[in-house]
């Protein structure tokens, strides 16, 4: 019933019914296809659940063994990466080898010393690197914040000291923060999280689902099938335009 509905709303863009028929549609679909993707193939790892309904459940909570995915990149999902007690819980590194890693080192002993508004500064630099559509009128507002954030993560004695950021740092020792959570960054984390752009030396468990070139048959996804989980995850899909000025739509 709720995928009829969404046939609808697909229908109602400008691409309309393609000559493969309606579930076509569907099937290009992120906010249909995603879901299903993810429950395949990452929710033995990670819950894609909004707060409230993970709070709400202890079996929500029980499976997760790495990072929770919802919200990835926004600047809440980051603010709690920065917090020295949310990062070691269940929803970022509490059940993953990583509790005990140099993140969670710094984290918890260096960004307690920095100035509240260093924090939030970083924070939307580092989210305004993913480009989400949800944020992007927040992230033009905040130029000058995310502009004096960018400075303090390339600072060498900083996140640049274990991270690349554009030109500062070195690859190889943790994640290269250029274009964090974009959709680019999302594709390759996903495809080869082992690449040396990602977790060179191992990413707790999380395997490669597309480090093939192409549409290799080797690849645990396909290259569509990667991209429709991506463009999930980030929010992004078709919705209408809101029948009222000024009231906001679903997605994005």
């Amino acid at each position: 019933e709720w995928e009829a509905e969404r046939v609808v709303v697909l229908a109602s863009s400008d691409a309309q019914i393609p000559l493969s028929g309606a579930v076509t549609l569907l099937r290009n679909d992120p906010k249909t296809q995603g879901p299903k993707i993810f429950a395949r193939i990452c929710a033995n790892c990670h819950t894609h659940q909004p707060p409230a309904e993970t709070e709400a459940s202890e079996t929500a909570k029980s499976k997760i063994s790495a990072p929770k995915l919802y919200g990835f990149a926004s600047r809440a999902w980051i603010a709690g990466l920065l917090d020295p007690k949310r990062i070691v819980d269940e929803n970022y590194f509490g059940n993953t080898s990583h509790k005990e890693g140099a993140m969670v080192g710094f984290v918890q002993e260096t960004v307690p010393g920095w100035a509240p508004e260093e924090i939030q500064n970083t924070v939307a630099a580092l989210s305004a690197e993913a480009q989400l559509k949800s944020q992007s009128e927040l992230d033009v507002k905040d130029e000058a914040g995310i502009v004096a954030g960018r400075k303090l993560i390339a600072d060498g004695d900083r996140c640049a000291s274990c991270h690349k950021f554009h030109e500062a740092g070195e690859l190889g020792s943790a994640p290269d923060l250029t274009g964090y959570g974009s959709r680019e960054w999302l594709l390759g984390m996903i495809s080869n999280p082992k690449h040396e752009r990602y977790y060179r030396d191992g990413n707790d468990r999380m395997p490669a689902f597309a480090e093939h070139a192409g549409d290799s048959p080797q690849n645990r996804l396909s290259a569509k099938s990667l991209g429709l989980v991506v463009d999930w995850l980030r929010g992004e899909w078709y919705e209408p335009p809101a029948a009222e000025p000024g009231a906001e739509s679903v997605g994005k």
